[in-house]
């Protein structure tokens, strides 16, 4: 007789992954979505554009959140990736109308935030992988996004300086299982309400 251990199939997570660029938030993702069969949706640069195109852009993804809601993957898990970043009214429309979403198709939402030494964000995203995604390599620029990084309150935050990628998943996976108290989170202005 063989004796399989069999876990538990995690379904049903919107895991909400941000961080500061070179964090690993993509990559992580992609690890991630093979360990739990999920879909990556990941994040839109709208920061930096003009207020009709981040309006444009805002309907995009909401008519993307509409389609997962009318044709949701078995597992029903969806990782997604974006920089949470205070003060920023279309990070938290967003972020609240995937919390909305969540609350449609009965999931858990999980919100990660990869942290990572100053020194090694410089270094990540100076290398050669990281060129054409650069954003910042100032390590001053890094600590000031730093303070005006979002953190959702409850988050689970990584910190994954001296980390692999598969070692951050696996931290994800490992607190997925303990997860499970928190059906909701809205955004309110800077403040989260549960």
């Amino acid at each position: 007789m063989v004796n399989i251990d069999i876990k538990e199939q995690l379904t049903k997570f919107f895991i909400y992954i941000t961080g500061l660029p070179g964090s690993g938030k993509l990559s992580t993702a992609i690890v991630l979505s093979s360990m739990i069969n999920a879909v990556i949706v990941s994040g839109l640069e709208y920061n930096q554009a003009s207020k009709e195109a981040r309006d444009r852009i805002y309907n995009t993804a909401n008519v993307m959140l509409q389609a997962i809601e009318a044709y949701p993957i078995d597992s029903k898990n969806y990782i997604f990736v974006d920089e949470l970043m205070k003060n920023n009214d279309y990070n938290i429309r967003i972020y609240n109308s995937i919390i909305e979403l969540s609350k449609k198709m009965s999931t858990k939402i999980l919100p990660i935030v990869l942290r990572c030494n100053p020194l090694v964000l410089q270094e990540r995203t100076i290398s050669k992988k990281q060129r054409k995604n650069r954003k910042v390599t100032n390590i001053n620029s890094i600590k000031f996004r730093a303070e005006d990084l979002f953190v959702p309150q409850n988050a689970i935050e990584v910190e994954n300086s001296n980390m692999s990628i598969k070692e951050v998943a696996e931290e994800i996976v490992s607190q997925m299982y303990k997860f499970g108290r928190i059906n909701s989170v809205y955004a309110i202005g800077n403040d989260f309400i549960y």
